[in-house]
């Protein structure tokens, strides 16, 4: 696989960008460190705009040297990001929290229910009973009953 199919599919992973928990510009340049992929690209939050793009970013805040799966699994959440970079899967020069921020841009999926899992959700549910309407019996009073 070349660099660029690589980012393609490193950029599809972003999908649409999240950007409400972000306080602060960053520029964090990735240097992907595969022997048949690699190649640098950055991302960048600043003035409210994302940009993603394969270039160098000489200007940056954090730069980082990574292989592109383990990239791949710390966006998607399955890779322990402070573990790797302890034991030195992912290196961070720079601001370690810009890189930290870079992985928070991936929008959450939104959880899906398969159809099982709704049929079973209706099953569950108690059928709401509607109350018969019970009519009153009128008391007579002995005042009532003299008259």
């Amino acid at each position: 696989m070349t660099f660029i199919e690589k980012f393609e599919q490193i950029k599809k992973k972003f999908g649409k960008v999240d950007t409400s928990k972000l306080t602060e510009d960053f520029a964090v340049q990735v240097n992907l460190t595969d022997e048949d992929c690699g190649g640098a690209f950055f991302v960048a939050y600043i003035d409210g705009e994302v940009a993603i793009e394969p270039y160098d970013y000489y200007d940056n805040t954090a730069m980082v040297n990574v292989k592109a799966k383990d990239l791949i699994d710390a966006i998607g959440g399955k890779l322990d990001v402070v573990g790797a970079m302890m034991n030195g899967t992912i290196e961070v020069f720079g601001n370690v929290d810009h890189f930290s921020a870079m992985l928070t841009l991936k929008k959450p999926a939104a959880k899906r229910t398969t159809k099982k899992a709704a049929e079973e959700k209706t099953e569950k549910a108690p059928a709401k009973k509607t109350a018969a309407k019970k009519t009153a019996a009128k008391k007579t009073t002995k005042k009532t009953e003299e008259k």
